[in-house]
């Protein structure tokens, strides 16, 4: 376990994060090198090169007060290995899902009352509309193109891969976000506009559509890939 940790740590640092690590604390080249035990030199040439020893790395991140590999470069890929075992059993796991949601509808009803275009469009762009916002266009991308990851096996843990499942952690806030505003505004347009009961519960029926798709996204789709991406981390903690 400690040999396979050393290896991991025995890359280069990022010397713009190590740099921006020691300015958030407000210390000099100096100060850092007394509080973490090392040498002037040794922290310039992480500064100047990112090259240092696995001792250096931990030695650093115990001074700065953060974990090891937020010292590192960041990646801007994830590895991802796809194997088509794994994708039959997630595409047959989304068929399952998908076909005890339509069931329940049929035994509702009718699926046809469940479907609401506008109520789709509006979850889906706000959503999205928030991510942009918080992660910018970048992190809307990224969002996009890791919905296949959904299918994926063996993704290995990187920062890019904690960064996505950042952003899906956040989308399913974003997402029940939208379903909470869609119920408030729907909710004051009925009980504004409507007198009858029997019209009234129909309308009430329509407005709680906006949650239900929020609800399907967020919890078959989003919840899933950000736990897929969080097991791998921790896999590859403990392997």
């Amino acid at each position: 376990m400690r040999t396979n940790q050393s290896n991991k740590l025995s890359t280069n640092l990022s010397p713009e994060r190590v740099k921006h690590f020691r300015k958030d604390n407000g210390w000099s080249q100096e100060l850092l090198a007394k509080a973490s035990g090392l040498s002037l030199r040794t922290i310039q040439r992480a500064e100047k090169d990112g090259n240092s020893s696995a001792e250096t790395q931990l030695a650093l991140a115990a001074a700065l007060n953060i974990s090891p590999k937020e010292l590192f470069p960041v990646s801007s890929t994830l590895d991802v290995n796809w194997k088509r075992k794994n994708i039959m059993q997630s595409f047959l796991a989304l068929i399952v899902v998908t076909g005890v949601v339509v069931m329940l509808a049929i035994l509702a009803g009718g699926v046809s009352q469940f479907i609401d275009v506008q109520s789709m469009l509006f979850v889906m762009l706000f959503m999205y509309a928030a991510t942009v916002i918080a992660f910018g266009s970048s992190g809307l991308i990224k969002s996009i193109k890791g919905l296949s990851y959904l299918f994926a096996s063996e993704i290995s843990s990187t920062p890019a891969t904690e960064y996505l499942s950042l952003i899906f952690k956040k989308q399913i806030y974003f997402i029940y976000g939208a379903a909470l505003i869609g119920l408030l505004i729907g909710s004051i347009a009925i009980h504004t506009n409507v007198d009858e009961a029997i019209v009234f519960h129909r309308a009430y029926a329509v407005n709680l559509i906006v949650l239900l798709y929020s609800a399907i996204f967020a919890e078959g789709i989003l919840r899933p890939l950000s736990a897929k991406l969080e097991q791998r981390e921790l896999v590859t903690q403990f392997d």
